[in-house]
């Protein structure tokens, strides 16, 4: 499909797991009838927020946000798009990328439902860091509170 095209170079950017979850974000839209309606929307708004979006919703219920945001937002996306500002000044893409930080923010809205509910977990868990220093406590700002020393 000609519009893929429009996300593949971000696509080639990605590695290890946000890679493989791409790529079957992207196997679950060819085989999506809704697509053929709205691709070029579809592919700007991923080449948009590809990179903010986190990895722990599953596919198909990430693949029908996606398609419920497009059809909510269709009339603004185009007149983003359309607008001679997208080509001509930064304002214009700054525009389209205003619109698609809602999508971004409802993923991770989904992403955190889920969580809640135990239906996503994430693979690693929660790391914590410490730092410390040698230097006196006074100098050192990120006293750690927890510590029984001091």
């Amino acid at each position: 499909m000609l519009h893929r095209k429009i996300v593949e170079p971000i696509l080639a950017e990605l590695e290890g797991e946000e890679s493989e979850y791409f790529s079957r974000v992207m196997q679950r839209l060819e085989e999506d009838k809704r697509l053929e309606a709205v691709s070029n929307l579809i592919y700007l708004s991923l080449r948009e927020t590809i990179p903010y979006i986190p990895i722990y919703l599953p596919v198909p219920d990430f693949v029908d946000a996606l398609f419920k945001f497009v059809s909510e937002n269709r009339r603004r996306l185009n007149m983003a798009i359309f607008d001679r500002s997208y080509i001509e000044g930064p304002e214009g893409p700054e525009r389209l990328r205003l619109i698609t930080n809602e999508f971004v923010a409802r993923v991770l809205e989904l992403t955190l439902e889920k969580y809640d509910d135990g239906e996503v977990t994430p693979e690693e868990e929660r790391k914590v860091y410490r730092f410390s220093s040698t230097d006196d406590e006074i100098d050192f700002p990120y006293k750690d509170i927890d510590s029984d020393e001091g």
